[in-house]
């Protein structure tokens, strides 16, 4: 991040207390493991409460900041920056396929599952909440595509990964 990247982080980026929206988090998890039936729904709803998360957010960006990607491959660069402004860290890895068609961003560090641990939800999308984001960023521009999460650390997986894959 060069210089004028460090002065809009540290003046003009909103940030909220991470120990506040983790708990939070937890709780709204909490919450749908109550009262859904499978882990299929649990999932499918964490999906659609980050959709409508990433509608508000894509509008807020887009009246700051005004430029979008174009082409799908660029949304590599534009997600990993809303992934900063917005978690306060860096993915650990972004990598593009060849055919510049599916994009997968890592986080070996991820803010929304730390200290999280469960061993008995085979299957559960715990931070399945940014595949909603990425999907509502992929629809409103226009992409037809899908966001889905690979792994999660909540679950044993020694990563969080989200993947967007471009359908046509």
């Amino acid at each position: 991040m060069g210089v004028k990247g460090r002065l809009a982080w540290n003046l003009k980026v909103d940030k909220v207390a991470k120990p506040l929206f983790q708990s939070t988090y937890r709780e709204l998890m909490n919450y749908l493991i109550e009262t859904c039936g499978t882990v299929e729904e649990i999932n499918k709803k964490m999906k659609e409460i980050g959709f409508r998360v990433g509608e508000h957010l894509l509008m807020d960006y887009a009246e700051r900041i005004r430029k979008h990607a174009k082409a799908f491959h660029e949304f590599g660069s534009t997600l990993q920056l809303a992934y900063k402004v917005n978690s306060g860290q860096d993915f650990t890895s972004t990598w593009i396929s060849g055919d510049r068609r599916t994009i997968k961003f890592t986080d070996e560090k991820c803010p929304l599952c730390e200290g999280v641990e469960i061993k008995d939800m085979p299957g559960l999308q715990y931070c399945n909440l940014v595949s909603g984001v990425f999907q509502a960023v992929l629809t409103l521009r226009g992409f037809n595509g899908d966001a889905y999460q690979e792994s999660c650390r909540a679950v044993g997986d020694a990563s969080c990964t989200w993947a967007i894959k471009l359908l046509e």
